[in-house]
């Protein structure tokens, strides 16, 4: 007696189906690509944008924060004046000198008409001792930045005989003999490290840099220094004196460049030149 089968019921994808599927496939992920790549790229492009931009805005404020400290009328470029890089002296501490004795004829005095004055009372006190250790300083009074009374020919500063032991001290000493041209009309004088700071973008990095006083210009920019921020790709430094010269502008600009992304920031700070 013949017996009937029920015919097979076979599951799976036939090699037709199986491309068709994988075509579709192709494609819907062709176009899901299409609309998730442009937000990838404008993520990372932000995201690249973002840390250029906070890392020139640190090294401008860095920058501004120094300088305002800087000794009045000492900013200057190179000789040939190139926006590349710029020179100032740091202040580090500053005060007045007694300039007149007391009732009773008692005080050192600074005497701007000696030519060997050696020290001066300070009214009140100076701390210098919170400062480097092994440092070199020196008093600088009534810098005009001009000849006859410039800061980096030594006309206006004298070596601090006993910076490294002025803690709490009403009076400087001098290293040698000096007769300051010009008496402050406040009574003010500063304090000043024996060297000079550089700001200099060399390649694609902003340098600092630190050289011995000098009453020559630099004749180029520094190519070394202690890296400040990377990825430079426009530097920029341009100082401009003020028309009655109490005060002067620096106008700094900084492009950075990263991955094809570029940014620029622009700052200006303002100087006092009253001495």
């Amino acid at each position: 007696m013949a017996t009937s089968r029920a015919p097979a019921n076979h599951n799976g994808f036939t090699l037709i189906e199986a491309v068709v599927a994988i075509t579709i496939l192709g494609v819907l992920s062709a176009v899901v690509a299409v609309f998730v790549n442009a937000p990838l790229q404008g993520y990372f492009a932000t995201a690249n944008r973002a840390l250029l931009t906070d890392a020139a805005d640190g090294a401008l404020r860095r920058i501004s924060r120094e300088v305002g400290s800087a000794l009045p009328n000492s900013i200057r470029l190179t000789s040939a004046e190139d926006p590349g890089c710029f020179e100032f002296l740091p202040v580090v501490a500053g005060g007045r000198y007694r300039y007149q004795t007391g009732a009773t004829g008692n005080g050192d005095i600074l005497d701007f008409t000696s030519s060997t004055e050696t020290s001066f009372d300070v009214l009140g006190q100076i701390n210098l001792a919170n400062l480097p250790a092994g440092a070199a300083y020196n008093v600088a009074i009534y810098n005009l930045g001009i000849a006859g009374a410039d800061a980096y020919a030594s006309e206006t500063t004298a070596a601090i005989s006993n910076a490294p032991t002025m803690a709490s001290t009403s009076n400087i000493a001098l290293g040698a003999g000096k007769h300051f041209p010009f008496a402050s009309p406040n009574n003010a004088f500063s304090v000043i490290q024996n060297y000079s700071v550089v700001y200099s973008c060399s390649g694609t990095t902003l340098y600092r840099a630190t050289q011995a006083i000098s009453s020559t210009k630099m004749a180029s920019c520094p190519t070394t220094g202690v890296p400040v921020v990377s990825h430079v790709s426009s530097c920029n430094f341009y100082y401009l004196p003020t028309v009655n010269e109490r005060n002067g502008i620096l106008a700094m600009t900084l492009g950075l460049t990263l991955n094809n992304e570029t940014i620029t920031l622009y700052d200006q700070v303002m100087i006092n030149n009253v001495p």
